[in-house]
């Protein structure tokens, strides 16, 4: 297998919130260790381009941010992070004036499950704290962005407040929510300041849907995971680790990706068959086609 553009790193799997669209692991809470980042890191370097800190829980509450992004910087890896947004404000330290980071994705739909009064004022704190970021990053690195995610566009109810929030901040019109609402998945707000919407998706369980033997997904060609412990996985979805490859804490990545049960994915997704069973009950798959 070739290197991937990026590997999904889940520096910790405890989160401050418990958002409705993402069900809670079933995993004992774990923050990852710096020295065990450390020797991950060491395994995986020149395997991809990028590291994703996310699959569950909630990055910012790691207690040493900060030197991880610095230490992945040592190791030529970008980083983006995936966050929920509300700990974006007392963050910023750990966040700001680093080369390395990329993006930061702010999921606003967690922002649904806090009653109606206290959406906009925690809305605007991560607004506000967004564009201190921005302000920050792109003097160290003038591609720095962060994208605002409303993986609810089918859900009005849940999206509308905040997207006319948006669009009074940043200037963007009524034409431009529009736009969003009617299928369009990005929008620029500012330099360094974007809006990526989608529907609704479920997360894929054992016991959800079968789609079927047929299909495509990027899963080991351009993405992998690996969970707090060390467990790798093929893709951000697997937040239970039931598509378990190996560990990279004991084994060495390469060995791990050659696997019989990762060339069995691989090759089959290549051959538009899926393999493994939660992988036919994964309805993200579906965007990617037949």
């Amino acid at each position: 297998m070739r290197a991937l553009e990026k590997i999904y790193l889940e520096i910790t799997n405890v989160c401050n919130l418990s958002c409705p669209f993402c069900p809670p692991t079933k995993r004992a809470g774990r923050t990852m260790s710096v020295g065990d980042f450390s020797r991950i890191l060491s395994r995986i370097r020149a395997r991809a381009k990028t590291l994703y800190f996310h699959v569950k829980g909630e990055p910012l509450t790691h207690p040493d941010l900060s030197s991880l992004i610095d230490i992945a910087a040592g190791s030529s890896f970008s980083v983006i992070i995936t966050t929920n947004g509300t700990l974006l404000p007392e963050s910023l330290g750990s966040l700001s004036l680093k080369a390395n980071l990329a993006r930061v994705n702010v999921s606003l739909q967690s922002l649904a499950q806090f009653p109606p009064e206290r959406r906009l004022p925690l809305a605007r704190a991560i607004f506000e704290a967004a564009d201190r970021l921005v302000a920050a990053n792109r003097s160290v690195n003038p591609r720095f962005l962060v994208s605002f995610r409303l993986w609810t566009r089918d859900q009005a109810s849940e999206t509308a407040e905040i997207l006319e929030e948006l669009a009074r901040r940043y200037g963007i019109g009524r034409g431009g929510i529009d736009a969003v609402l009617s299928g369009q998945n990005g929008l620029r707000l500012a330099p360094g300041v974007a809006l990526h919407a989608a529907d609704t998706f479920d997360w894929p369980a054992l016991d959800g849907e079968d789609y079927g033997p047929r299909g495509f997904c990027r899963g080991l060609r351009d993405q992998a995971a690996i969970l707090a412990d060390g467990t790798v996985v093929p893709c951000c979805l697997d937040g239970e680790g039931i598509i378990a490859l190996g560990n990279v804490l004991e084994t060495e990545w390469d060995e791990i990706m050659a696997s019989p049960r990762a060339r069995a994915l691989y090759d089959g997704f290549s051959a538009r068959t899926v393999a493994e069973p939660l992988c036919r009950r994964c309805g993200y798959r579906l965007r990617f086609g037949a």
